[in-house]
């Protein structure tokens, strides 16, 4: 999907260097190995004048990066962005007064779509979008819906997400598909365990569907979903509830809570089975090499990751002046989130690449 290990105990300090001139530089810390093969160059994404905050929460896996721009609250420009060989390219909103301005961005493909939801400014509620001609769509939803999500889109243009529905079976989510190669359809996923809420959160390039299905408890359980048949993923042992965060090329990763001890990221490989991320304590993303990233365990709260499979390879610490997260991990082997200022910096939509 395009929105996307041992524990290393010896580790050297490298200098995250920077491209934008006026911003100190974190540093990053790495294995040996990996210290002595790059460093990790920050650079803080161009945001268009007028622009107060911005971030990226997905990738192309080609060296494009899609987010949200903010120019305060309720500014008509407020809404989705993608920035890709130097060129920036802003999307306008949804053109309904009943919807708020502004947009969550969940995915991006190769042909440079954009997926995410807007919500409703009576209610609330989200409302599943795509990208098209410059501006946002709307994804139709099923007869019935109040709410729907986009989570994810592939290369083919298969996007995946829910759909809400109160009726005489109850209110509850469904997992659905908007195929490519039938415009302006929604398909509920079947196979799959019924009368409990269950939204799809990722799709694979070969078609594979990350879905997230409850038991009526608050509790989840991952599911791989493909042309009709389900399969559950199997869980640590004492689990109470999996929060997925991704998926690619047949790997998938996510948060576990359990009955006992504190909460895990895990990763399923290709065989299917779990195995614990070392050191990973918050999960954002995997790409198709299996590079993962999100939070470490450091009680601070101030450290970022990159792991290679479950074995941590570096470090990307907070500098008394700037703050960061990492929230994308790219195809092409870069990472992608935002970074600030300290103090009271906005948040910007930064890249970094292991050169």
């Amino acid at each position: 999907m395009r929105r996307t290990h041992s524990a290393a105990r010896f580790l050297l300090s490298a200098a995250l260097m920077v491209t934008t001139a006026g911003i100190a530089a974190p540093t990053a810390t790495a294995t040996a190995a990996e210290a002595e093969s790059c460093t990790w160059t920050r650079t803080a994404l161009r945001m268009p004048a007028g622009a107060l905050a911005g971030s990226v929460t997905a990738a192309d896996g080609e060296g494009g990066y899609a987010g949200a721009l903010s120019y305060g609250a309720h500014s008509e420009k407020n809404g989705a962005a993608v920035w890709k060989n130097g060129e920036f390219t802003a999307y306008a909103n949804l053109n309904d007064p009943d919807f708020q301005n502004r947009v969550a961005v969940h995915g991006l493909n190769d042909a440079g779509t954009v997926v995410g939801d807007v919500h409703r400014q009576a209610t609330g509620f989200p409302a599943a979008v795509h990208s098209r001609n410059h501006g946002m769509e709307r994804l139709p939803e099923l007869p019935g819906a109040y709410a729907s999500r986009a989570e994810g889109i592939n290369d083919h243009g298969d996007v995946v997400g829910g759909v809400a529905i109160d009726d005489e079976d109850g209110n509850r989510w469904h997992p659905v598909l908007w195929p490519a190669d039938k415009p302006g359809t929604v398909v509920a996923l079947t196979g799959l365990p019924t009368g409990t809420d269950a939204i799809a959160t990722g799709i694979d390039q070969d078609g594979t569907v990350l879905v997230s299905v409850g038991n009526g408890f608050g509790e989840d359980t991952p599911y791989l979903w493909k042309d009709g048949e389900a399969r559950a993923l199997p869980v640590p042992d004492r689990t109470r509830d999996v929060v997925t965060r991704g998926m690619s090329n047949g790997r998938v990763v996510a948060d576990v809570t359990s009955y006992e001890g504190p909460p895990r990221s895990v990763l399923w490989d290709r065989d299917g089975e779990p195995r614990v991320v070392s050191r990973n304590a918050d999960i954002r993303g995997i790409n198709r090499d299996g590079q993962i990233v999100g939070r470490t365990d450091d009680p601070s709260w101030r450290e970022q990751g990159v792991w290679r499979l479950t074995a941590l390879d570096a470090t990307l610490k907070w500098e008394p002046d700037r703050g960061l997260q990492l929230l994308v991990s790219s195809d092409d082997g870069t990472i992608a989130g935002r970074s600030w200022a300290i103090p009271g910096g906005r948040d910007e939509p930064t890249v970094w690449a292991c050169r």
